[in-house]
Order: structure tokens, then C-alpha cells, then sequence
């Protein structure tokens, strides 16, 4: 559907209907990005194969900032 008929299709309907369209819309772009971020990180599912027992503790070289 072009943009044109969508605003032809939207012309007869009351302001609260339109505000309903919106908002819509907004959830449909909010959609698909969640989707995209969704494809990112399962990419990289199961990709680890090593992390250090000492991973979470702090280095030496910081523990004079703690």
C-alpha cells in the first residue's frame, strides 16, 4: 500500500482514530526494531569459548581506584 492510499483510506476517520493510527504505527516501528536487536544478539549466542575463573575480579593495576 502506498502513502497515498493510506492517507485517502485515513481522510474519513475521526481525530481519536487517527491519534489510534499513530499510534499504531509507532508500535510497529518499536517492533521491528526489537526484532533487528533481537537478530544481533542471536547472533552471537553460544559464541563463548573461554572466559577466565577470574574474570569479575579487579585487576591489581585498579584496585588503587576502588
Amino acid at each position: 500500500m502506498a502513502y497515498a492510499e493510506l492517507i485517502e483510506a485515513a481522510k474519513d476517520l475521526s481525530d481519536n482514530d487517527i491519534a489510534e493510527v499513530v499510534d499504531f504505527v509507532n508500535f510497529l516501528k518499536q517492533k521491528k526494531k526489537s526484532d533487528d536487536n533481537k537478530v544481533i544478539f542471536d547472533l552471537y549466542k553460544g559464541d563463548l569459548k573461554y572466559m577466565a575463573e577470574d574474570f569479575d575480579e579487579t585487576p591489581d593495576c585498579f584496585k588503587e581506584y576502588m
